[in-house]
């Protein structure tokens, strides 16, 4: 954007291109930790075995738009209020979780809820499948020798496991995830993460994982960058929010790949996800109930579970 603000005011621009970073793998390459690669290849082995996603893809709508060329995705949209982000904040300082967790854990109780009305409103016999949730965080911050000041898409992800019940309530599954995420800072399984993912397709496990169908294992893969904190005005115009318009990690990585982050004090919404009847009315119901827990977090107290998310705000 500053390079086009120079062209606007008739300037020329800056032609200084930046250098060519090594690879996430050569970059995270420092950390070292077998035992820990290890656990983390059995804790995915474990998930691949027993997961059960709540969402999974319509094979036939995945089928139809995998025959295109383009492959094509959607993204269903959706945009907060300053009113609403301001009540977020008050709350989340009042509980004392981060604007993030709480986002995290309204997600999951989300997906909960909408998976539940579609069991005719009662929770099953056998219980909610335990909910995973793909957190990506950026490493530029964190990798050792810090790269400095460049453009660089460096991302790491670990992962967060929700049993939701009938008595799970919001704020307790808030600070379980801040627990969750903070053990893996802790235990740097960050930089692991590329170490992790080449066991996982090299490995002696790597059949296993390349057997998993498509459309089974990730689902509603959230971005960790909650503000844009960079210019907004200029001369010529405003940025008043950011959206995504597609994803090449969706469906190949991850079935929904959902970017929430605030622009000027306002949440922007963004949810990609394959193209479908239904495989869109997945992604439309969990984000309709989303939005409605971050942006009207005034009808949420400590008490609030995922049992009043069924009708919440209706």
């Amino acid at each position: 954007m500053r390079q086009y603000d120079l062209l606007m005011s008739g300037q020329e621009v800056e032609l200084s291109p930046a250098k060519v970073m090594p690879s996430a793998e050569e970059l995270c390459q420092y950390a070292h930790n077998d035992e820990m690669v290890e656990k983390m290849v059995q804790t995915k082995l474990d998930r691949v075995r027993n997961q059960q996603v709540l969402f999974p893809l319509n094979q036939e709508e995945l089928a139809a738009q995998k025959s295109q060329i383009p492959f094509k995705n959607r993204t269903v949209h959706a945009m907060g209020t300053g009113e609403g982000f301001t009540k977020l904040r008050a709350l989340c300082k009042k509980q004392g979780v981060t604007i993030g967790c709480y986002s995290f854990a309204a997600l999951v109780l989300a997906q909960a809820a909408v998976y539940i009305r579609r069991h005719g409103y009662q929770i099953p016999d056998e219980g909610i499948p335990t909910i995973y949730t793909d957190v990506l965080a950026n490493l530029r911050t964190r990798i050792e020798p810090s790269p400095g000041e460049c453009f660089m898409f460096l991302i790491g992800e670990t992962e967060v496991r929700s049993r939701v019940t009938q008595e799970t309530r919001l704020f307790d599954l808030a600070a379980d995830i801040s627990k969750q995420l903070q053990s893996a800072f802790d235990e740097n399984r960050l930089p692991l993460f590329f170490s992790c993912k080449e066991e996982m397709e090299t490995g002696k496990h790597a059949d296993i994982f390349t057997s998993v169908p498509a459309g089974t294992m990730y689902e509603f893969m959230p971005s960790n960058q909650m503000s844009f904190n960079y210019r907004t005005k200029y001369p010529w115009g405003e940025i008043t929010s950011t959206h995504t318009i597609g994803s090449f990690w969706c469906p190949l990585v991850s079935n929904q790949v959902l970017l929430f982050q605030s622009v000027g004090g306002v949440m922007c919404y963004s949810c990609v996800c394959c193209d479908g009847e239904n495989n869109v009315r997945d992604v439309r119901d969990v984000l309709e109930l989303f939005v409605e827990v971050v942006e009207h977090s005034e009808l949420v107290c400590e008490e609030t579970g995922v049992l009043d998310l069924l009708d919440f705000n209706n």
